[in-house]
């Protein structure tokens, strides 16, 4: 059975366009040679169904007249005129393979064979192409009477069978899953995954049915919300299709494709790029730019586009697609339709937005009740109808979503149930607040589930809007506790995460058995965050061969932490609740603070800027102005400007004030007046900037000097913390004089080309062609001589070595100090994380000396130090604005126990780097809390009047500080 598994390969996607040019189909004559039916058979068979579908036709046809000559059994003619089904499918000619298996029926009837295996494979065809010719209905009674034929025949265990009763039976298994799937029963559907593929593989299929089945088993998965399920036999396709297809096999392409829907909906986005791309070139170059695989390729492709901030693109993508969709699969129409309306919205083409959901809507009621596709053209369509404030006709839409779930027994979708809700306070109905509490409760269960697996998005990014929603609506409600704690689970990342790990191990001090287990459970779930992104760039770039060791590293991995996991569990009955959302008040905050600490919370969602200002006397909250389609271009050209340290004469005085007076608007700005340190959350673009650089004032223009203008790090100082929760005490402290370790100039350059900043590689230049930095090598002597430490180790030239580092890290430090080049992912021969440049080794040790210290091989180093400072290039910086904020080499110090972290935004001139480092170090060893020590080492930059560079907020503004305690 070929053709009904490939039907669902790529489930939700879409399907042909036009079929590609096909040769002649054989005739008898050119078959004549061969002499008997088993050769005739045996022809057909080794004959790929899907590469060369008329040849297979035609050889089916060959055997078929033999028998008919012969007068052969039913079964045999009912199994070449189900195969000749088959072929006529993946031509496109439905009807027609529809007749031939109906044929088929017809004789096995007639000859009294309706109870086996020819009369199940039989029945099961004709359901497939029932649903192929517009009578879906018809399916899964169909595919039901097939499996029950098999499981009276074989028994319900595939791998207690004899391999070829297994084969048959997994086929069935397959066939029902599929059948349910198309049904919308998503969940009933992938409880027969599994016993398919294991009656498929017992039964020793190696032919194209196998990897499809695969690639369909992992669709059917991934729509069930079994994602690791669906990674799992997403890989298992690609391995084995490497092992055992032809290089030039259309299902190599198909494979990478469903891998990369499959990392998609892990949210592991920028993984997903190269086999979406992969997917694509070899569908369009096997298949044809119009058959419906690739065009399902240039769907995925289209979603990693725009998930990666690239809408333009995307928005053009799937418009393509739309339009060859139309007269053929108007559900895929709609899906197509949709993303170019998300997109829209967050390019801020807000016309085109409202324009493409409308589109999608009207397809949408066209389709059955339940279809999972209508109903999200209709919620996309409810939402846009909202953001344009017009929460009645949103609320009008969200009915027919209503009856639609209801008169198919399902339950209302999480989303629609908090778009309700927001609509409903909106529209000033009391009930409002109850469906988003509903809707949050579920939330909160998926993303404790989702956050204990290693395979998907560390930052839960899939939950982001939705949470936001949640968020803006509890805001409009004046439901201030409800709203910090949408915002505490909007910052419920990795980073936030890794903190409460670490809160726990520092509060089993006491206990050294616990802390061992702590570290592994750590330092364990770390590794194999990094080992799982290996495994799919392998997959992705077709080295099977390379993937065994990493597999066996991962189960031993798995194993280890399931055990760290176990034994917490059992010695902690807390365990659990520490690794939860936590559960903050603003009552609770505010009796933390101090007099002069604020909390501000400014998170940019579709439509709006989202705020809370907290101060121990009063709470502040808006859905102000300014979403993310305004937020995002503020925020590049500032970014633009001052990582080429533009002068007075050409800085976007105009941004720096716009921007300040949309997360600062009149009323928060109130309430943070007096308040010298305040606590930062933020995500999206607002995480790729310091506050401090932003202007409460536009200085005139016939004046501009840096020095003398209006800058926000005149009024506070700023410290990222990772969730309002962390606010708690994290400031109280000031630096303590211990242990300084300082890393710099490391001996890997080219030392006739000295740099004047710690710039990243172009991608693919040697590690070798980075400039030397002399200034970092004084600095980091000068930070030390200034710390007051009772202990100073510097490491300079060919000591700064992982392997050196790696001797060093178990002890506990007041100051860690990098002062070298960072790369950002993407760069160095395609490096997958980011990471810090260091001496290569003498090349004894490998991988783990090869002067590239990776963000995952930082996390495992077990660094303790109040402050790991990272004097480098774009160490905070993200590859978009779509980018999960700090992630990378923030949280590997955090992950590896730093306290505290301070990264740039932007490449850092070497001098000027040096300058403030040694400043900042100072304040430490004055006493001063670490926000306030950055702050006073900014000002008195700016305020440097025997340097008239320095009051450039290139040279002072591009470091910012994360609290992780």
């Amino acid at each position: 059975m070929h053709r009904h598994i490939f039907a669902i390969a790529a489930i939700g996607q879409a399907i042909a366009f036009a079929p590609p040019v096909l040769p002649q189909v054989q005739t008898v004559s050119e078959g004549a040679e061969l002499a008997d039916l088993a050769s005739l058979k045996a022809a057909a068979e080794a004959i790929d169904p899907l590469a060369e579908a008329a040849k297979s036709e035609g050889a089916w046809s060959v055997y078929l007249e033999a028998l008919e000559a012969e007068n052969g059994p039913a079964e045999e003619q009912a199994h070449a005129l189900n195969r000749i089904g088959d072929s006529r499918y993946y031509q496109q000619d439905i009807a027609g393979a529809l007749a031939s298996s109906l044929e088929a029926e017809k004789r096995l009837i007639a000859a009294g064979a309706t109870a086996g295996e020819a009369m199940a494979g039989t029945l099961a065809n004709i359901a497939t192409f029932y649903t192929g010719v517009g009578q879906p209905e018809k399916n899964v009674p169909l595919q039901e009477r097939s499996l029950k034929i098999r499981t009276s025949l074989y028994g319900q265990d595939p791998e207690r069978i004899a391999p070829a009763d297994a084969k048959a039976l997994g086929l069935g298994y397959l066939n029902y899953a599929a059948a349910l799937y198309e049904a919308n029963r998503f969940g009933d559907a992938a409880e027969y995954v599994d016993p398919a593929i294991k009656g498929l593989i017992r039964g020793g299929m190696t032919d194209t049915t196998l990897f499809v089945a695969l690639s369909s088993g992992a669709n059917i998965y991934i729509d069930a919300g079994r994602p690791l399920d669906a990674l799992r036999l997403a890989r298992q396709g690609i391995a084995m299709a490497n092992e055992l297809l032809p290089e030039e096999h259309p299902f190599h392409g198909f494979a990478q494709g469903t891998l990369a829907k499959v990392l998609l909906q892990a949210g592991r986005y920028e993984e997903a790029e190269q086999p979406a791309r992969s997917a694509l070139d070899i569908m369009t170059e096997r298949l044809g730019p119009t058959h419906r695989n690739t065009l399902v390729a240039l769907h995925n492709l289209g979603v990693v586009q725009m998930r990666l901030g690239q809408y333009d693109e995307g928005i053009a993508l799937m418009l393509a697609r739309h339009e060859r969709l139309m007269e053929i699969s108007p559900a895929e129409a709609v899906n197509s339709l949709l993303s170019a309306s998300n997109a829209a919205m967050e390019a801020g083409r807000d016309d085109d937005a409202m324009h493409f959901a409308r589109k999608a809507a009207g397809l949408a009621r066209e389709l059955p009740g339940g279809d999972e596709k209508a109903l999200r053209g209709l919620l996309t369509l409810s939402q846009r109808l909202d953001e344009s404030g017009q929460p009645e006709a949103a609320l009008d839409i969200l009915d027919e979503i209503e009856t639609r779930v209801n008169s198919s027994g399902s339950e209302l979708p999480v989303e629609a149930a908090i778009q309700r809700g927001l609509s409903q306070v909106r529209a000033g109905q009391d009930e409002g607040w109850e469906h988003v509490a509903r809707a949050r409760a579920r939330i909160v269960d998926s993303m404790i589930l989702d956050a204990t697996s290693f395979e998907l998005d560390a930052d839960l990014e899939n939950y982001f809007e939705s949470i936001l929603l949640i968020a803006e609506t509890a805001i409009i409600s004046d439901r201030a506790d409800d709203a910090l704690n949408a915002f505490e689970l909007a910052s419920w990342g990795v980073n936030a995460r890794a903190r409460q790990l670490a809160r726990l191990r520092h509060s089993q001090f006491d206990r050294p058995d616990l802390a061992v287990d702590i570290d592994k459970l750590r330092s364990g779930t770390a590794r194999l965050r990094l080992l799982a992104r290996e495994r799919a760039a392998m997959l992705a770039a077709g080295r099977s061969e390379a993937i065994g060791k990493v597999e066996r590293e991962i189960a031993d991995l798995e194993r280890s932490v399931a055990d760290a996991e176990a034994a917490l569990r059992m010695a902690l009955p807390e365990f659990d609740t520490t690794r939860r959302p936590a559960d903050v008040s603003i009552e609770t905050v505010q009796a933390q603070m101090g007099p002069d600490e604020a909390l501000l919370i400014a998170m940019p969602a579709k439509r709006g800027l989202l705020l809370m200002a907290v101060t121990p006397e009063t709470v502040v909250m808006k859905a102000g102005l300014g979403g993310r389609p305004t937020i995002r271009p503020l925020v590049e050209r500032l970014r633009l400007a001052l990582d080429a340290g533009e002068g007075a004469d050409t800085f976007p005085f105009d941004d720096a004030k716009t921007l300040h007076d949309l997360v600062l608007p009149a009323d928060i700005a109130a309430a943070l007046n007096g308040k010298d340190r305040v606590s930062l959350v933020t995500s999206d673009a607002l995480s790729r900037l310091p506050f401090s650089a932003l202007l409460s004032s536009v200085p005139d223009r016939q004046v501009r000097d840096f020095g003398k203008m209006d800058w926000l790090v005149r009024h506070h100082a700023f410290a990222t913390v990772l969730s309002p929760s962390a606010v708690l005490g994290s400031q109280h402290d000031g630096g303590k004089a211990g242990r300084f370790l300082g890393i710099g100039d490391p001996g890997n350059s080219d030392e006739a080309f000295t740099g004047e900043t710690r710039a990243a590689l172009a991608a693919g230049e040697d590690l070798r062609s980075l400039p030397s930095l002399p200034a970092s090598r004084e600095e980091v002597r000068l930070a030390g001589e200034v710390s007051g430490a009772s202990e100073r180790i510097v490491l300079i030239g060919d000591e700064a070595t992982e392997a050196r580092l790696r001797l060093l890290a178990g002890t506990e430090y007041s100051v860690v100090l990098f002062a070298t080049h960072g790369l950002m992912e993407g760069e160095l021969g395609g490096l997958r994380e980011p990471a810090l440049v260091l001496t290569p080794g003498s090349g004894t040790g490998g991988a783990t000396d090869d002067g590239i210290l990776h963000a995952g091989e930082i996390a495992e180093l077990g660094l303790s130090t109040q402050i790991a400072i990272l004097s480098a290039c774009n160490t905070a910086a993200g590859r978009s604005h779509a980018a999960p904020a700090y992630t990378g080499l923030a949280n590997a110090f955090l992950a590896s126990g730093s306290e505290r972290v301070m990264l740039s935004h932007w490449r850092v001139q070497d001098e000027a780097a040096s300058q403030l480092t040694v400043e900042f170090v100072k304040r430490l060893r004055d006493g001063h809390a670490h926000a306030e020590a950055l702050r006073l080492s900014q000002l008195s930059m700016l305020e440097d009047e025997t340097d008239s560079g320095s009051a450039n907020p290139a040279r002072w503004a591009s470091m910012v500080l994360i609290d992780g305690r």
